[in-house]
């Protein structure tokens, strides 16, 4: 089963997909994205990248020099691909997983190591994933997901985010 979730900025696209990970176990490989926030202000000041496995990586900051850019944060893109790219690959070794991608977006989608590797993934008919997309088309490899015949769309809002768990582990199994 192909699955996509998508949803508004902080509707919990992220913390659904660390709980199907979690429920998944070992057949969840992949990553997720999270916020990074200064302990004394409280402020994000970047993102890092955090695998099942437990690695984690800062890959786009406030303070990064890049000329890859997403508002204010520099993206660090080998950073990314450090981290990214091993796992998706240990996945696809992987017949019976699920690969988790959170998420295709603009920081992501600097690296074309990352695009190829997802356009693989689109293109195998028997793999499993599970990978969030933000609301808009922001490039053409987030259209070409969303419409992909072979996979199930779902929006998250606040009235399913809760429910919405059930539904996807049994798309999964």
């Amino acid at each position: 089963m192909k699955i996509l979730i998508t949803g508004e900025p902080g509707i919990g696209k992220t913390t659904l997909i660390k709980r199907i990970a979690e429920r998944l176990g070992k057949r969840a490989i992949g990553f997720w994205t999270e916020e990074v926030r200064d302990k004394k202000t409280g402020k994000r000041k970047g993102f890092k990248i955090v695998t099942t496995e437990g690695g984690e990586r800062l890959f786009a900051s406030k303070t990064f020099t890049s000329k890859k850019l997403v508002g204010s944060y520099g993206v660090n893109v080998e950073r990314f691909e450090e981290e990214a790219i091993p796992i998706i690959e240990k996945a696809l070794k992987c017949k019976d997983c699920v690969v988790i991608i959170d998420e295709v977006g603009k920081m992501e989608l600097f690296s074309k190591k990352f695009r190829d590797i997802v356009r693989e993934i689109i293109n195998d008919k028997k793999r499993k994933y599970l990978i969030t997309i933000p609301i808009r088309d922001v490039h053409k490899l987030v259209a070409m997901l969303r419409r992909d015949p072979d996979a199930t769309v779902i929006e998250l809002t606040k009235e399913n985010r809760d429910e919405i768990i059930k539904d996807i582990i049994s798309l999964l199994d």
